[in-house]
């Protein structure tokens, strides 16, 4: 299913000799934002891309803000979403922090724990190579 795989940096191959190979272009989450409001169109055709960073980017975000900040990633991921379906893009979130799912979807990540369901729902978690990924479709609805 094409959408977002996220996972920790932990679980890559560079980290672990049965890990999750990096996809192609590795980019920042700010870029990759950037990319995908000055037009999705732009990419291209079958591209995969490794997104790192978004645990800094939630973190430099003023707890107060982050809620708002997170509705404006979610609208512009999703924005993008047919889009990058239509194309088939790869797109792996790499994060430095631990991933946990229960009620909620959250990262922990410098003794603070970062909320993710606001950008990403729900997402299915699967093994990949014995690693936990956390997997949504690029229209980011469970």
């Amino acid at each position: 299913m094409p959408g977002y795989k996220i996972f920790e940096e932990r679980y890559l191959k560079s980290y672990k000799e049965d890990g999750i190979p990096p996809n192609e272009n590795k980019i920042g989450f700010l870029d990759f934002l950037r990319e995908l409001k000055s037009g999705a169109e732009a990419i291209p055709k079958l591209s995969s891309f490794m997104v790192v960073g978004i645990d800094e980017v939630l973190f430099q975000t003023s707890p107060g803000e982050r809620e708002r900040f997170s509705l404006n990633i979610h609208k512009t991921l999703q924005s993008a979403a047919q889009t990058l379906e239509k194309k088939r893009v790869e797109v792996q979130i790499c994060c430095k922090g631990k991933l946990f799912k229960a009620d909620s979807f959250w990262l922990e990540y410098r003794s603070d724990k970062i909320s993710l369901d606001i950008i990403f729902g729900t997402p299915t978690k699967l093994d990949i190579r014995g690693c936990p990924v956390y997997s949504v479709g690029f229209n980011l609805s469970s």
